[in-house]
């Protein structure tokens, strides 16, 4: 190690007097990561490392961006059978994350994917239903294959193609559309329907999500809880079809045909448990959340910095991830015809799929064991969406793999690509019940007797560990058993300890394990 990197060193654990600790709670979830990126589809695994080398530490959004734009071009070809329900394969994300940690700069990326594979989708110029097969031309959904009769013209009366817009107006005539006025050369009123930003296929994305109405509810803003929500039901029915009667025009109707993906990105919000609570719209999404620890910010700001006065291609990766989505789009699009058509009969599921669902069930259910119960019951709310995400996600894995499998295993959803989905889906729901253990935990300030009972119970608890002969127990285990004591998330009890309890044991290090024993009378900081 040279001066420098000692110097970095020094200082950086000077910054961060608690870095170990931190990084011990932290590193579950990394390591997490890690065995969730081996199982990604390579497509996959390769767009989330490009990404990563832009918004560092961001694996797990860089891999729902993915599945987010290809559920959305992938739409029209599959629905998943659920019994009586249907469920297109959108993905909706909300990213809940600290402020200048990468969200900004993952959208970036994210945009040129998307707009690029839009792009070539849009030149072909053959998406169905929306062109007629026959006059290549645009036209409505009056047939057996598209049942709904839905106008499919844009403003200028062409055919709505994949765009990607960014929600900066949250005015009813903005986001669902209006109806223009003039006089006809006879003297009569004539109304011209102009489509709203949300109607369209492709992404609609709320940089700053925090504005949109859902966090901070204003006169302009009461409705894009509805509109949200509408947009997000399956569009195997009608009820994804947005209505509202404008009644400054003579109470017409006006409908926007939302058929969008949501990514939305914010910081951590105050209420946001009370939008949890009493809203219901973020149970739709994908919700990724994640207060970003003080040294993990160091490491991302110092590989940033790394980078200053460097130039790296932008477009490259960005063709080659969209030349291979066109290609899975096209053989996607092939198999719906082959199948008449008929977007339930595009995919097949195995009955290890199945069994593989409940076993991912299961898991989530799992997941809340030991957590207080205040959280369970906010947290439960999640569960019957984010399994729909998780049929979803299951489905675009095997979707992903297109160009990987043989023709004949082509479209058929494994126990593997459940696996696969539930290790993503799973880590979005840790992420929750961790905020949630955090967020609803009392912020008053704690006396000088539960101090005392404190120190009692971390005593308590290092008497009562099997020790070596020198008196020193391993820290992790003896963290995990304080947390059980404690009843509190892991990040919650590293708090805990470090603020009444750490003062009273003295800590080494061997390899990469830590090891505490309480500290002699008299030794006590």
């Amino acid at each position: 190690m040279n001066e420098n990197e000692e110097y970095e060193i020094q200082g950086y654990q000077e910054l961060y007097e608690d870095i170990d600790d931190f990084k011990e709670y932290d590193n579950a979830l990394v390591e997490s990561e890690k065995v969730y990126k081996e199982s990604l589809p390579k497509v996959v695994l390769d767009y989330v490392k490009s990404a990563e080398e832009v918004s560092h530490y961001n694996a797990i959004p860089a891999s729902i961006s993915y599945f987010t734009i290809l559920g959305n071009i992938c739409k029209d070809f599959v629905h998943i059978p659920n019994g009586r329900n249907h469920e297109d394969v959108r993905v909706h994300f909300c990213w809940v994350q600290t402020s200048g940690t990468g969200k900004s700069t993952l959208w970036n990326f994210v945009e040129g994917v998307s707009d690029s594979i839009f792009d070539k989708i849009n030149q072909e110029g053959t998406h169905p239903p929306f062109i007629d097969p026959d006059t290549k031309r645009g036209g409505k959904r009056f047939s057996e294959d598209n049942p709904n009769g839905l106008p499919l013209m844009d403003n200028d009366g062409f055919p709505i193609k994949f765009n990607t817009f960014s929600v900066i107006d949250y005015t009813d005539s903005s986001l669902i559309g209006k109806f223009d006025q003039h006089m006809t050369e006879e003297g009569e009123k004539e109304f011209k329907r102009r489509a709203g930003v949300l109607e369209g296929m492709g992404l609609a994305h709320w940089d700053e999500f925090e504005y949109s109405g859902i966090f901070k509810q204003s006169q302009h803003k009461e409705n894009s809880i509805v509109y949200l929500n509408t947009l997000m039901n399956s569009l195997a029915g009608k009820s994804w079809i947005i209505s509202k009667a404008l009644d400054s025009q003579e109470g017409r109707i006006m409908n926007c045909y939302a058929m969008r993906s949501v990514f939305a990105t914010t910081y951590p919000p105050n209420n946001i448990n009370q939008v949890m609570a009493e809203k219901g719209v973020l149970q739709r999404m994908l919700l990724y959340i994640w207060e970003v620890p003080a040294y993990k910010q160091h490491e991302m700001r110092l590989k940033q910095y790394a980078k200053s006065g460097t130039i790296e291609d932008v477009d490259t990766p960005v063709e080659t991830f969209s030349d291979e989505m066109f290609e899975i789009y096209k053989e996607l699009r092939k198999k719906y015809y082959q199948n008449g058509g008929n977007p339930l009969l595009t995919i097949e599921y195995t009955d290890e799929y199945r069994s593989s669902l409940m076993g991912a069930y299961w898991q989530l259910l799992g997941e809340m064991k030991g957590v207080p119960e205040k959280v369970t019951k906010l947290a439960s709310t999640f569960l019957s969406r984010i399994m729909v995400t998780l049929m979803k996600v299951s489905t675009l894995c095997c979707i992903a793999e297109t160009l990987e499998r043989k023709e004949e295993d082509r479209f058929k959803v494994t126990g593997d690509n459940v696996r696969s989905a539930g290790l993503i889906v799973r880590q979005c729901y840790k992420t929750l019940l961790e905020w949630l253990e955090r967020s609803l935990r009392s912020k008053k300030p704690t006396s000088a007797k539960a101090g005392e009972n404190y120190k009692t119970m971390f005593t308590e608890t290092y008497e009562g560990m099997k020790k070596d002969d020198k008196g020193y127990v391993n820290k992790k285990m003896y963290m995990l058993e304080a947390r059980n004591k404690l009843k509190l998330s892991r990040s919650q009890t590293y708090e805990v300890y470090n603020k009444y309890g750490k003062n009273y044991f003295e800590e080494i290090k061997e390899g990469r394990s830590y090891y505490i024993r309480i500290k002699k009378t008299g030794d006590e900081e």
